[in-house]
């Protein structure tokens, strides 16, 4: 059986008697692509919280490769391998676009700090490795480009670029398309197909059903904090109990 890359284990964070999460249990395999589904307040964005170190939790556990990291910083468990998007755009508008994946590629460079003095000549291999990420995210026409002039749906893709060039194992999207009409929503799904390597697992948070079917192989659906339906994305659309609780009842299309 293979073992999973992260597992959670009673993971629960209360803000005095309010449960944000409560009890949750979820083992992630390598290469493997999940879907979080549920209404606002579900608790999906504070899932991505407390296994990235933003958040602490109260009680439970969380597990990378075996070991428990439930005590690490945000810092720690990036350079562990566990990357993230937001569900706001969050890079440096007044850098290029390779500038931007340039800072990303270096956070990776343990042993240097960032030194503006230093010639661009010597650290020619970080400008090649950020413009790998740049053309895999099809973003090579913008390169030069501030990020201030990049459209909304570009911008995601920027920070897609950002979260990869961090190199991680496992990358958490927070719904990498909100916001974006239907034609950019399938250039983002289909370049998150081209893009994101096989042996890389994945867990997106999306309200789109759509999205979570090009993209996913299982689906968790979460309620008022809890984990209260999971399966792959057929089960999950012909789930009574998802149709009732999260779809209130409507048709799917």
């Amino acid at each position: 059986m293979t073992a999973p890359v992260l597992e959670t284990r009673g993971l629960t964070l209360a803000y005095g008697r309010f449960l944000a999460l409560r009890n949750v249990d979820l083992q992630l395999l390598p290469g493997q692509r999940y879907g979080v589904l549920g209404p606002n307040g579900a608790g999906k964005t504070t899932l991505l919280n407390l296994l990235t170190g933003t958040l602490t939790a109260t009680s439970g556990s969380i597990h990378l490769d075996g070991a428990d990291i439930t005590a690490l910083s945000a810092e720690r468990r990036s350079h562990l391998g566990i990357g993230r998007s937001f569900q706001k755009t969050s890079v440096f508008t007044e850098f290029s676009v390779l500038e931007n994946v340039r800072l990303a590629v270096q956070s990776r460079e343990l042993r240097r700090s960032f030194d503006f003095w230093t010639p661009r000549t010597r650290d020619r291999h970080l400008d090649e490795r950020a413009m790998a990420y740049v053309e895999r995210v099809g973003l090579a026409a913008k390169a030069a480009a501030l990020a201030t002039a990049l459209s909304y749906g570009e911008l995601r893709q920027l920070e897609i670029a950002l979260a990869l060039a961090t190199e991680p194992r496992l990358l958490l999207l927070d719904e990498p398309t909100a916001g974006m009409s239907e034609e950019e929503t399938h250039a983002v799904v289909d370049m998150l197909r081209a893009s994101l390597p096989r042996a890389l697992t994945l867990v997106i948070i999306e309200h789109d059903l759509k999205v979570i079917e090009g993209l996913t192989d299982h689906v968790f659906v979460f309620e008022q904090g809890a984990l209260f339906e999971q399966g792959n994305p057929t089960q999950i659309r012909d789930s009574a109990r998802v149709q009732e609780i999260y779809f209130k009842g409507r048709h799917l299309d």
